[in-house]
């Protein structure tokens, strides 16, 4: 089932994209940079949690180890795209 949901999710991530292109691996190496971020990020009040509450809701932090690890099956070919999402994984 789990490798079902995984490819399902490749393959709707290599139809976005006529090409292999940096953009969605940036933009994932930029998203995780900033769960990273928001997930050290001290609540010190309720108004301070509800902040960083909703960016990691906004990020779709909870979903970022399923994501990377569809954008990597859809990059298996290109090994510097895949060591970026395994890089950027490395936190989490």
């Amino acid at each position: 089932m789990r490798m079902l949901v995984l490819a399902t999710a490749a393959l709707a991530l290599s139809g976005c994209a006529t090409s292999y292109s940096e953009d969605a691996v940036t933009r994932f190496v930029e998203r995780a940079e900033m769960c990273a971020h928001f997930s050290g990020e001290e609540p010190y009040d309720d108004a301070r949690r509800a902040e960083i509450d909703k960016a990691l809701s906004d990020m779709r932090c909870p979903t970022l180890l399923r994501d990377g690890a569809a954008l990597r099956l859809s990059r298996k070919d290109r090994p510097e795209d895949v060591l970026r999402i395994d890089e950027a994984l490395s936190a989490f």
